[in-house]
């Protein structure tokens, strides 16, 4: 166990494991530390849903850097991410179709590759599906969903080959500090030096935090996931984001389907210790979820309930990262709220984070609209349009 480090990265979820292999990249002596395993907590049963459909442009690009990583990734990072290209649809009601026209051309803008797409034309791309109350829908042929166990895991251990020291079963119970500058943290198996520290340990980072009498507004709420055998007639199946219903369905490995909502109703299911919450999902939610995907897919009243699960999310006040220095210590950084957008986006904030913690932030920079004192100032970020909490 290496003691010291340029930067210790603490949490091994997607975040962390793309931040600590950024700054391994870069040259930086980097430690991760992980309370349990890589992937073990939130990232670990993301439904890892890839696409680029963001009405802010900062966050599109973000998408579509990111999504270049999950198709080369054998070549970038090494090892296999499980991406899957099923093409991405994302559906809305009519009220918001001129949103998502302006939408689609914002991406197609920057080089997404996405189209507008009637409702008479959606059963060329999805054949079994309704299209009762959807207006129009944007489809992007590149995108798809991933194995987020194996894509954390391959950057963890990319990092590793290159130098990083990857921790796991190691708890970080405190922040060090002399002064105003951090000097590392402690552990159950006691101190490791560095002069950065970055948390990016998603629903345990306020925690951490409060030992240092910081506060961030991200809050914890329990997302629920329902898992649905589909029929052997249910071939073809892209993945969706249903906003006329807000839900989402999206195609798994094994004929199954991964069913879960995208209503910002969800925060409101908090949970105050993330080491001890509800990990299961209620009958009458699993039954709601699946009518909505037999309203979707009429195939799917042939199919029926395998799995279900509840996970994480950390939420920010406006559905978006924090990723910034902290003020009152120097080296101290936090990757903290991704509020649903944390797999699809992790390649790109770690980089962001690295070139954060080793240059330091410069006027332009993309990564400014993330600061920590945004909601303080009212700078929450937006979207030009926007139909819920797409981004």
């Amino acid at each position: 166990m290496r003691k010291n480090s340029d930067v210790v990265v603490i949490g091994g979820g997607i975040n962390g494991v793309c931040t600590a292999f950024h700054l391994a990249q870069a040259g930086a002596r980097v430690t991760l530390v992980e309370k349990n395993f890589i992937a073990g907590g939130p990232t670990g049963r993301s439904s890892a849903i890839i696409r680029q459909h963001y009405s802010n442009p900062v966050t599109a690009c973000m998408a579509l850097e990111s999504l270049r990583v999950w198709q080369n990734f054998e070549e970038v990072v090494g090892g296999d991410a499980g991406f899957t290209q099923t093409g991405f649809i994302i559906a809305v009601s009519p009220k918001d179709i001129q949103g998502l026209k302006a939408n689609i051309k914002l991406q197609q803008s920057i080089g997404i590759h996405t189209q507008f797409v009637s409702p008479e034309e959606l059963p060329d791309l999805e054949p079994d599906v309704d299209v009762s109350g959807i207006g129009g829908a944007a489809y992007e042929p590149d995108s798809g969903y991933c194995d987020p166990d194996a894509a954390a895991n391959s950057f963890a251990k990319a990092a590793k080959r290159m130098g990083a020291d990857v921790l796991t079963d190691l708890k970080v119970t405190d922040i060090q500090t002399k002064g105003n500058k951090v000097i590392g943290v402690d552990t159950a198996k006691g101190p490791l030096s560095a002069e950065n520290v970055v948390i990016a340990a998603g629903p345990w980072t306020s925690p951490l935090l409060q030992k240092l009498d910081l506060q961030i507004p991200t809050i914890t709420a329990r997302v629920k996931v329902g898992v649905y055998r589909r029929p052997e007639e249910f071939k073809k199946h892209c993945v969706w984001v249903d906003f006329a219903t807000q839900m989402y369905f999206r195609p798994e490995s094994g004929g199954l389907m991964l069913v879960g909502t995208v209503s910002p109703e969800e925060a409101d299911d908090r949970v105050k210790d993330p080491d001890h919450f509800n990990e299961n999902v209620s009958f009458d939610l699993l039954a709601e979820f699946a009518e909505q995907a037999a309203h979707r897919f009429p195939v799917m009243e042939k199919g029926y309930l395998a799995n279900s699960y509840a996970s994480l999310y950390d939420i920010n006040p406006d559905w978006h990262h924090i990723l910034d220095a902290l003020p009152g210590y120097k080296g101290l950084y936090i990757c903290s709220g991704s509020s649903g957008h944390g797999f699809k986006l992790g390649p790109a904030v770690g980089k962001m984070m690295a070139k954060l913690v080793l240059e330091g932030k410069q006027p332009g920079d993309d990564i400014n609209i993330f600061s920590y004192d945004r909601f303080e100032k009212g700078k929450y970020v937006r979207g030009q349009y926007e139909y819920s909490i797409i981004g």
